[in-house]
């Protein structure tokens, strides 16, 4: 039998001319680069953070606070047990079937094992442990939680409301709006890429978005162990996603989602 021939995906993607000067990719791959001439225009930073226990600091405290805003203390609540490689076998990225509410235990569990910080550390490697990421939740059928839009607070373990939360308003923010019809909740990820640019420049963007696929990875794993159906996103429409939370699009942007289901 002889070789099996496999399609030639360059021309889908760049045309028959090739790649253009100007493709954006291209340009943003190329400036993210690391080379041995220019990262050491990035060491006065990274001497001013190791020298600086204020900046250590500062860093280590990075989120969004809403301290003013009306909220819910989280309860502190666990993902049981599950051997993790029972996790890694049975993990499957489904929407939920039917409509069912997402009890507030386990909403609690998602959002820690995915970015509640400990001692300062949060549970995902992070460039410099500087955690660039902001978590939000629109909760549409959460037990015990208000339908609306919620930032989460890593260190004190808290939903603030910020906005109204509309299963419209999801669906129309998704590439597949049908998606919605069934949810429980819609966990929204942002990177606020400024944290991370400080110290490593262009680098910055690319560890942001490191950051937030650890961020989910952990989610779903953790929605394996509680029988949640999860769903991670890509598809959705990126001024909507940010509009459900109330990001610029510019300092802050949407990079990631993860949509639940409840619990019969």
């Amino acid at each position: 039998m002889g070789p099996v021939p496999t399609a030639e995906f360059a021309s889908l993607v760049y045309g028959p001319g090739g790649v253009p000067l100007d493709d954006p990719a291209e340009t943003f791959n190329e400036a993210s680069r690391l080379y041995p001439d220019v990262a050491p225009g990035r060491l006065t930073a990274l001497r001013e953070l190791a020298h600086s226990p204020e900046l250590q600091q500062t860093v280590a405290r990075s989120s969004r606070t809403h301290g003013q805003r009306p909220g819910i203390n989280l309860p502190q609540a666990g993902v049981g047990r599950m051997l993790l490689e029972d996790a890694f076998a049975e993990r499957r990225s489904a929407s939920a079937a039917e409509p069912a509410v997402l009890s507030l235990d386990h909403l609690a569990a998602l959002l820690a094992a995915a970015y509640r910080s400990i001692h300062g550390r949060r549970p995902v490697p992070s460039g410099g442990a500087l955690y660039p990421l902001e978590l939000y939740v629109v909760a549409l059928a959460v037990d015990s939680l208000e339908a609306a839009s919620y930032h989460y607070d890593p260190f004190r373990h808290r939903l603030e409301r910020i906005g109204p939360g509309l299963r419209a308003d999801v669906g129309a923010a998704l590439v597949e709006s049908a998606l919605a019809d069934n949810a429980a909740a819609l966990v929204v990820v942002t990177a606020m890429f400024w944290r991370s640019r400080f110290k490593y420049g262009l680098r910055g963007y690319r560890f942001a978005l490191l950051e937030a696929g650890h961020a989910v990875q952990n989610t779903v794993l953790a929605a394996t162990a509680l029988r949640v159906p999860a769903l991670p996103l890509g598809g959705f429409y990126d001024r909507r996603a940010d509009n459900l939370v109330g990001a610029d699009g510019l300092d802050e942007a949407t990079v990631y989602a993860v949509l639940l289901g409840g619990r019969e």
